[in-house]
Formats: C-alpha cells, structure tokens, sequence
C-alpha cells in the first residue's frame, strides 16, 4: 500500500475526528463523505476494503457509533446491516433512542442524507402502487417480498379502507410479529414466514397476485439469483398484475460511508442493469415494462405488467 495511500488514511480519519470532537459536526461529516466518494471511485477494491477496514478501527468510529443509524446498522442486532429497525429510524419512527448530544447532532444530519430521503420516497412510492392496483381492481391482492414491518400500509388509502388483501413475506420472524403486533387488527394483513429459495421452490403456495413489489430485496442479491426471483414472482401475478421493484443505484452518495464505517454494502445496479434482471420472463408475457428513477436517482424501479 502506498506512502500517499497511508497518508490520505490518517487525513481523513484524524482531521474528521479533531473537526467532530470541536464541535464542527456538520462541516466534518460533508468533508467526510466527500473525501469518501472520492477515494472509494479512485482505490482498487481491495484497498477500498482495507480502508474502511481502518476506519472502523479508528477512533473516529466511536464517535460515529453515537448515531442510532451508524450504530445499529453496524453492530447488526438481527444479523445483517438494513433491518426493519433501522428502516423504522430512517423514517422517523422510533422515538426510543437515548442519544447523546453528538448523537442528537448526527442523526439530524443523517436523517437529511440523499440515501435516507430516498427510502423514505420508497415507502410513498409502494404506498401509491398498493393504491393504484386497489383502484384498478376490486378485492386486489398484495404480496410483499422481504417485507420488512410492511410500514407503506400506513401511507395506503386502499390499505385503510381494507379494499386489498396484503401478505406480508420474509424470513425475519422478529419483522413478522411486529407486523402482526402493529397491523394484524387494523389492516387486511397476513403473514408467511419463508425465504427467497422458498419462493424459487415452489415450497410456498401463495395464490396468484395483483401486485408483487420487493423494495430493499435486490440490493442484496446477486444477478442470477435477482433473475430467477423476477421471473418467479411475475409467474406468480394473475393476468393484469403487476411486479415492481426496486433497487438503489451506483449514484447512491451515501454509498462510501455505509461501507466505510456502517460496514453495509449493497449491489448497486443501473437502470439498464434492473431492466436485465426481467430477461428471464417470455416477452410474450409482458403487457409492459416501466422504468422510472427518484428525483436523487438513487433507486431505479422498474414496474412489469404481466399480458
């Protein structure tokens, strides 16, 4: 590794830290992810890990750990890095976080971070799609994959007025129970406890769909495995559904940080890049095929109706 390298390191690990510690938290964060970005574009991979690597081992990253955010997406409670816990944070939905006052300071300035605005756009966007399949089709029916606590029922008029069935599926039964705890009563809401090889092996019966969305799935899912579970969920939809999915971009600014010092890494794919993962479906069988960004293009979606 080189002398530039090793001096670059103690730059940006020891300037942010002395900036944070002074009180010049906002500042220092923006030069931190700025400083970032640009490495994570310029080093080889494995530098780029063994850089982060550092980082999470230098003081800094105890002061980084007073944020809610940085802390449970790093210290992974449920065993992996965007848990439903830390979805509820990012959409202003726990309140029971004991901060410190460098943690208040932290989590105002990462609730504002383009990569959490765009999950909270996520959560509108299903809500919206729920919506517009309800007004489509009488009585419709909902599958949620990797459903997380399902928190776009909340944003939902057709959830409200309990006009669609939603089945809410994931492998995390700790997000399953709080769904239940949370829904089970107010909302037309069941759950399924399985997994993605579930789905691929036909062990679960789930009848056939008016709308099938995975929001935070495909981030972490490799090319062939995301393909297989496109054309599995699109045999799944009823004549008319649709899938929608969903999945961040190589735009994402947030990215460097989150592997940096969250140890949180994602697959990242272009819009071109989503629009592969439907080459496993006839096009025979495709009514249409939508692609769309948010306004931060960070997550591209791409939305296949079935003929």
């Amino acid at each position: 590794m080189s002398t530039q390298f090793l001096s670059t390191r103690t730059e940006v690990f020891d300037t942010t830290h002395e900036a944070i510690v002074n009180g010049d938290v906002h500042v220092a964060m923006d030069r931190l992810r700025a400083s970032l970005r640009t490495l994570r574009m310029q080093l080889e991979p494995e530098e780029w890990a063994s850089f982060g690597a550092q980082g999470r081992h230098h003081a800094l990253h105890g002061l980084l750990l007073e944020s809610p955010f940085t802390r449970r997406a790093y210290e992974k409670p449920r065993g992996y890095a965007g848990d439903a816990g830390l979805m509820d944070l990012i959409y202003g939905m726990r309140t029971d976080c004991d901060l410190s006052a460098l943690g208040g300071m932290l989590y105002g300035y990462e609730f504002d971070s383009p990569c959490f605005q765009s999950v909270r756009t996520r959560r509108a966007v299903l809500a919206r799609e729920i919506d517009s399949v309800a007004a489509a089709t009488p009585d419709a029916r909902v599958l949620a994959v990797a459903s997380g606590h399902l928190r776009e029922i909340e944003w939902s008029r057709a959830a409200r007025a309990r006009s669609v069935q939603i089945t809410a599926l994931d492998q995390d039964r700790h997000s399953l129970a709080c769904i239940e705890c949370d829904y089970g009563r107010r909302y037309p809401v069941n759950t399924i406890a399985a997994t993605i090889g579930d789905l691929l092996r036909r062990s679960v019966r789930i009848p056939e769909v008016d709308l099938a969305y995975a929001a935070g799935l495909y981030d972490y899912l490799e090319a062939d495995l995301a393909r297989a579970l496109t054309a599995a969920l699109f045999r799944m939809l009823a004549p008319g559904g649709r899938l929608l999915l969903a999945n961040f971009t190589p735009a994402t600014y947030d990215a460097a940080f989150m592997e940096a010092f969250m140890d949180w890494r994602l697959i990242y794919r272009t819009p071109a890049e989503v629009r592969a993962l439907a080459d496993g479906i006839d096009d025979s069988e495709i009514e249409d095929l939508e692609q769309f960004c948010d306004e931060n293009e960070h997550v591209a979606y791409m939305r296949v109706v079935k003929r």
